[in-house]
């Protein structure tokens, strides 16, 4: 029941992980591009 409980906290975080690692490199892209046209 632990395990159970553990792996699925695990494949719940492993793609929300992913997705914040890109969503952030996203917006510092979109910051640095901003500051390259001003």
């Amino acid at each position: 029941m632990v395990e159970a409980l553990l792996s699925g906290i695990i494949l719940g975080l492993i793609p929300v992980t992913i997705i914040g690692l890109f969503f952030t490199a996203f917006l510092q892209y979109i910051r640095s591009e901003k500051d390259f046209v001003i």
